[in-house]
């Protein structure tokens, strides 16, 4: 199940890169030292990627999500984490190249979000 999950953003990604312009979409077999995500901001990126998509998947299934507020979502985050949405794909694509450290990365972003699960929530009335 936790190796499943590191497939989930792949195809989230795929589905985001259909939906870029040709320069943003572009990916590199290197990327220039300024254009790589560091590894912990990577990891607390894709962690809230997960959190992203889990509540995006809520609001489609209530039928309460559009395209347009599941793009601003996305946009919001880039933001957050100071990056572009083609530069995390080229990276997303830079760092499954080495597949022992991309399931590295990945079983620390499951540790955390596994944590996360752990919190007691926070009931509504």
């Amino acid at each position: 199940m936790k190796r499943s999950a590191a497939f989930i953003v792949p195809v989230v990604l795929f589905a985001m890169l259909s939906c870029s312009s040709p320069e943003q979409s572009g990916t590199t077999s290197s990327l220039p030292s300024d254009s790589v995500i560091p590894e912990k901001k990577m990891i607390s990126l894709l962690v809230d990627v997960h959190l992203l998509e889990g509540g995006l998947t809520l609001q489609k299934n209530k039928g309460q999500q559009d395209r347009k507020w599941s793009q601003e979502a996305y946009r919001k985050l880039f933001i957050k984490y100071n990056v572009r949405q083609g530069q995390f794909i080229r990276n997303m694509a830079y760092y499954q190249k080495d597949p022992e450290n991309y399931t590295k990365i990945y079983d620390t972003v499951l540790k955390r979000i596994d944590k996360l699960k752990a919190l007691p929530s926070v009931k509504k009335k």
